[in-house]
């Protein structure tokens, strides 16, 4: 059975529904560099026109790779000033399967947080921290963001890594959908300071 919906009327449905502590947004998957079409509730401070989040690149990748279901839920999510989010995402594909919008749903938990924070404290319990989303305000930032965090475990800078490592940067990148937005290729290729054809040929390499 096939139900057309208004993204729009959905996503006011979902925001009156969840309450003001909830932001709906809605990107559009065609236009990765200013996806975000619709927002309800703005907690994360983003705005019409925001790029899609590092989150988002890779479960598009992750779904074109893959047969996996084409949502994540629960995962947490934090926005660029440090605010920490509870993320849940949907990619919203036509009939043929091809990706056309992402509805995410991002829950502000700081309260129930705070008390896990306390209880883990109490405890003594230790946890590993699980990877964030990152929700962007521009898709230079976004980028950037991406970038850093795949150079935060080397000591050196980018441009004096060795080959080895700078092929594995270009393969974490690609894992991550960073590829997918237009202009990385470039900005990846000076920063690694390698020659594009040189980076193209380390992500032909990793698909072999």
């Amino acid at each position: 059975m096939h139900i057309s919906i208004d993204l729009n009327t959905l996503s006011e449905f979902l925001s009156q529904v969840m309450g003001e502590s909830v932001e709906i947004a809605v990107h559009d998957m065609t236009e990765l560099e200013r996806s975000l079409c619709i927002i309800k509730n703005p907690i994360s401070g983003r705005q019409i026109g925001a790029p899609a989040t590092d989150f988002a690149l890779r479960l598009l990748h992750e779904c074109q790779s893959s047969a996996q279901a084409p949502f994540r839920t629960n995962y947490p999510g934090k926005t660029h000033d440090g605010h920490r989010m509870r993320s849940s995402s949907m990619l919203l594909q036509d009939a043929a399967g091809q990706p056309l919008a992402m509805l995410c749903i991002n829950r502000n938990d700081h309260h129930l947080q705070h008390a896990a924070e306390l209880l883990r404290n109490y405890f003594q319990h230790e946890e590993n921290s699980p990877s964030e989303e990152l929700l962007s305000h521009s898709v230079e930032q976004l980028g950037d963001d991406i970038i850093n965090q795949a150079l935060a475990s080397y000591p050196i800078e980018a441009k004096r890594l060795s080959s080895t490592d700078k092929k594995t940067i270009v393969q974490t990148l690609e894992q991550n959908g960073v590829f997918l937005v237009k202009g990385f290729i470039a900005k990846t290729a000076s920063l690694l300071a390698i020659s594009e054809p040189t980076l193209y040929r380390y992500l032909k390499n990793n698909t072999n």
